[in-house]
């Protein structure tokens, strides 16, 4: 474990964080049958954006990976798909798993979210 932790940079702690918090609360909120409040369907993808670029431009630079002129819009538009691919050219095989752990934690947490609402309603 001490290994594994020193590897986690703070923004993809935070990405995780994020993600699954956010996720959670979008669970919740399904299992409720109930819409999201405005600010969170508003604030959410901004949040997301904001800490994916900050994980990517920090391992870029650890990487010595150099961005496009406009990373903003292309993080805008195309993260879900420059996310895997980033990871993939730089990580190799390695990028999967952070893909699979990007995704577990994803799921995971809309699902724990959703069970935690009906185990405390039932």
């Amino acid at each position: 474990m001490r290994k594994f932790l020193p590897q986690i940079s703070a923004p993809a702690a935070w990405l995780y964080l994020y993600l699954i918090t956010t996720q959670a609360v979008t669970g919740v909120y399904l299992a409720r049958e109930a819409e999201l409040p405005p600010a969170f369907s508003l604030l959410y993808p901004i949040g997301l954006l904001w800490v994916v670029g900050w994980w990517l431009r920090r391992d870029s630079k650890a990487r010595g990976v150099r961005w496009v002129f406009d990373m903003g819009l292309f993080l805008y538009t195309a993260w879900p798909i420059v996310m895997p691919y980033y990871l993939l050219k730089t990580r190799g095989a390695k990028g999967l798993l952070a893909l699979l752990a990007f995704a577990g934690a994803y799921v995971g947490a809309l699902l724990a979210g959703a069970i935690l609402h009906i185990l405390l309603t039932a």
